[in-house]
């Protein structure tokens, strides 16, 4: 079973995929923030959804013909694809399963260098459950898998509202969620064990059901709340002892009561962390939530969802990087398809594959947030050092002073640039998204050019020369600079 593993900010690394209990009095979250490993290496969280489920049931596309999908998610230098893995895509019927899903999805995956986390949309789905992503023998037999009253026709066939945590249906999704894993395990091996898989998320925002969708019920959102817990746990566990090693997550809604329930999801045994899905372009917002995610023990704080549409997410991630957080948008591309025009037209990219105005501004951020992966891994926040996060929409002209363990450090953009300057161990990792400048009170004694390798190894590419004390950056360059 994976263990909870606390990275210290001196870049303390453990064998494991996912995150354990803090160890040590005293010891806060702002002291000793919680940071993410996959193979007992650091791991930077950058990462985009693909629903790969709206694709294939109501685009009706085949596993062959996905390849555009993954290819614009790797366009946007992201390190990680969410990818939706409903139930019925692994348990076709009772007791018939099959790996298709797991082993298209995992070669796409290597094809385009990209990790992946399966979204498991079992018996919830924004608190719902949806007849298309649930075998039929659950939907068709309400006296053995119990629901609620109510229900409506959607776009995936009727959506009603299964009781959670009955024990016939725990006992059939766990064993579904147990096929996907070992299924996940012989494919790995069989390709030589890359662990392309690194999490695996449980549900998708069923907090809905208990924080939104008990009006509808006629009951108490405290009635429904423990049961939902309960289920979580048995489906996580379920993941955690399978063979094959990686995290677990919840993702959570800003509905009712979000505070007081997500570190009671946190907590749950076969749950490693939660995150949220805010849908808010509000810079301030982003860090109060992480902020407050980084106050759960054991939690690795990141933002589950954010729309893709968002013009300013290239400030947002930046913003929540700062923080020693993860970032993922939703979504790569949307599906064309009318029925869902209303409130999923979030993609980065526009339904016929074409950029929207923001889809570069995104590209180019990510693009140095992922060369220097390695710092924003593993670097103590207050080593970290934003630029143009002041306003949600960044400012087009500004000037900002940060303070170095070598002196002061003064960035500059007169074209809306973000930027970073990250303080390693003896160096300074930098970089922004235009030609801007940085002016160092103490002139550098050299720096140069690179990024860091999959492996979190620094790749150098040339000197560059320093004018006095200032550096003039080139757009999307990472710069390693000995002070």
């Amino acid at each position: 079973m994976m263990r909870r593993l606390l990275i210290l900010s001196l870049a303390l690394f453990a064998t494991s995929c996912s995150p354990t209990v803090k160890g040590g009095e005293g010891e806060t979250p702002a002291d000793r923030p919680y940071r993410l490993t996959v193979d007992g290496k650091p791991f930077l969280m950058l990462g985009a959804q693909l629903r790969t489920d709206f694709f294939r049931d109501l685009d009706h596309k085949g596993y062959d013909e996905l390849d555009i999908y993954f290819s614009l998610a790797a366009s946007l230098n992201i390190t990680v694809v969410q990818i939706a893995v409903p139930w019925r895509y692994v348990e076709t019927s009772y007791d018939e399963y099959t790996d298709e899903a797991v082993r298209a999805y995992i070669d796409y995956c290597e094809k385009y260098g990209l990790k992946a986390e399966f979204l498991w949309f079992g018996s919830y789905m924004c608190g719902y459950s949806v007849e298309g992503y649930i075998p039929d023998y659950v939907v068709s037999d309400s006296a053995t898998y119990p629901r609620y009253d109510g229900g409506w026709d959607g776009w995936l066939g009727w959506t009603f509202y299964l009781k959670p945590g009955t024990s016939a249906l725990l006992e059939r999704e766990s064993k579904a969620m147990g096929k996907m894993m070992e299924f996940i395990d012989a494919y790995d091996k069989q390709l030589g064990s890359p662990h392309t898989v690194i999490g695996i998320q449980v549900e998708n925002e069923p907090d809905m059901l208990a924080s939104r969708h008990y009006t509808t019920l006629h009951m108490a959102s405290a009635d429904l709340w423990p049961p939902l817990l309960h289920h979580l746990e048995v489906i996580g566990k379920a993941v955690k002892s399978s063979p094959y090693d990686c995290y677990t997550r919840v993702n959570m809604t800003l509905d009712e009561g979000y505070d007081k329930w997500a570190p009671q999801v946190a907590r749950r045994d076969g749950i490693d962390y939660v995150g949220l899905d805010p849908y808010v372009a509000d810079v301030d917002r982003i860090g109060s939530l992480m902020d407050f995610l980084g106050t759960i023990p054991g939690n690795f704080s990141h933002v589950a969802e954010n729309g893709g549409e968002y013009y300013n997410n290239d400030v947002m991630t930046l913003k929540a990087l700062s923080k020693g957080a993860g970032y993922e948008v939703f979504e790569v591309v949307t599906t064309p398809d009318p029925q869902l025009a209303d409130w999923t037209l979030r993609g980065v990219y526009n339904p016929d594959f074409t950029p929207k105005g923001q889809t570069q501004r995104l590209i180019n951020a990510y693009a140095i947030f992922k060369g220097a992966w390695y710092d924003f891994a593993t670097a103590a926040v207050e080593k970290i050092h934003p630029f143009n996060v002041v306003k949600s929409e960044g400012q087009e002209s500004t000037s900002e002073t940060a303070q170095l363990a070598s002196g002061t450090l003064t960035w500059s953009t007169t074209s809306r640039g973000i930027a970073f300057a990250i303080e390693g161990d003896g160096y300074i990792t930098a970089a922004s998204t235009k030609a801007d400048r940085m002016t160092f009170s103490i002139t550098p004694r050299s720096a140069e050019k690179g990024h860091y390798d999959k492996d979190g190894k620094w790749l150098p590419a040339g000197a560059v020369p320093f004018d006095g004390g200032v550096l003039s950056m080139e757009a999307g360059i990472i710069y390693r600079i000995t002070p």
